[in-house]
This record gives C-alpha cells, structure tokens and sequence, in this order.
C-alpha cells in the first residue's frame, strides 16, 4: 500500500500523537456543555456528552456552532502543548517523506496541528498542507472534505493517496474520497482493531512498527 502510494495523509490524533493525553477531552466538552447551559440551550440529548468533536457534529449550523467551535480549537491549542508523541511516528514521518508527499487530514484544528508539529520540528515535513477542521462542522469526517481538499491541493489523484487513520469516520471519510485506507492500532488489544475492520479497513497495523519495516525494506517509485 506504501509503494502504491504517491501521497500519505496522516490523521492527526492517534497516528501522530496522542493529543489529548494531558488535557483530557472530556474537559473541553464541560466548557462546551456549560456554554450552551449559560446560553439557556439545553445540552440533552447528546449522544456523547464527553466528546467535543461529536458535539460539535450535533450543533452544526446551529447559532452558537461558530462559538462551540472557538471553545474546542482553544481547548485543542492547550492540549497541543502537552500532547504525547505516537512511538515511532515521528521516525515514520521522517522516513516516508524522504520519497513521499505526506499531508494531515484531520477533524482537529489546524492550528494545534501546526503547533504540535512545530514543537517535535516535524513542520518543515508537513508546511501549509495541514487540512483540518473549517467553520462548517457538519463537513468533518466522515465526510471526505478534508481528504478532497489534501488530494487536490497536494495534485495527486485520490487513488494514488493513502490516509493513515484510527477510527471509523477515517476509514468512511477516505471511503467516500476514493482514498486508499490503512487502518492503525495503537495496540492490538481492545476494541479499536475489530471497529476499524468492521468500518470496512481491508488492512490494520498495530503500532508503527510494521510501517517502519516496510519503509526499512524499501519502497518502490510509485508508477507514473
């Protein structure tokens, strides 16, 4: 899949880094939640009251969406400053793209994502192309927005992209997009691995060790 692959679009949270590793989610989500309250906006009904991004989803189009918003990139830029790097993925990155394009698609802000990368000097391997969350909540993942802005923006043909991803709205985004899609696990134990196939992903790495090995063992130029 790595050989066949012009460009390699990296999910942001999880494959990358573990984003929210200290600065839980679930806190930026009670700011969420105390925002609506303070707005006389109800937060019942949320399928994921703990989520931000599903909240975000839920709110779409509503009137204090570009609010919610705000609150969740602020949340997201703290939580940069003290997210945990994925075992290897940093020597990935480096390896792939000494023969690869390599983009970021992602349902996290673009500006915690620069941040991140910055801090682990990996932005001179990414520079602009860093597609993330816009204004419009209702086009993150699963819907394809981000891949198709990646694959037009990179000038590579979908087919000839692969998205790294480690959730079911991954592998549907890069689905409906047309993109190549390799499933990642951080562990083999767990859930993540039986949701990813069941999202349709034909293939699943646990840790980046195998992607390391593939990378070690060469990598063919890619067919005109």
């Amino acid at each position: 899949m790595l050989a066949r692959a012009e460009c390699v679009l990296f999910d942001f949270d999880g494959p990358l880094c573990d984003l929210f590793a200290g600065s839980p989610a679930a806190g930026i989500a009670r700011q969420m939640r105390e925002y609506l309250a303070a707005h006389d906006v109800s937060p019942a009904g949320l399928r994921r009251p703990d989520d931000p991004h599903d909240m975000l989803r839920q709110f779409a189009g509503h009137e204090l969406a570009a609010d919610l918003e705000g609150l969740l990139s602020q949340g997201e830029e703290l939580a940069a400053v003290s997210a945990e790097p994925t075992p290897d993925a940093e020597e990935f990155v480096r390896r792939v793209a000494e023969s690869r394009l390599v983009a970021v698609t992602t349902n996290n802000s673009p500006v915690a994502v620069q941040k991140y990368l910055e801090s682990r000097n990996l932005g001179g391997f990414f520079g602009v192309d860093i597609f993330g969350r816009t204004a419009n909540a209702a086009l993150m993942k699963p819907h394809p927005d981000c891949l198709r802005r990646a694959a037009e923006a990179m000038g590579v043909p979908p087919e000839r992209c692969l998205m790294l991803g480690d959730s079911a709205p991954d592998a549907e985004a890069a689905a409906r997009a047309g993109v190549p899609f390799l499933g990642y696990a951080r562990s083999g134990e767990g859930e993540q691995v039986t949701r990813l196939f069941d999202a349709g992903a034909g293939t699943v790495v646990v840790g980046m060790a195998p992607l390391l090995a593939a990378i070690g063992g060469g990598l063919a130029t890619p067919t005109e």
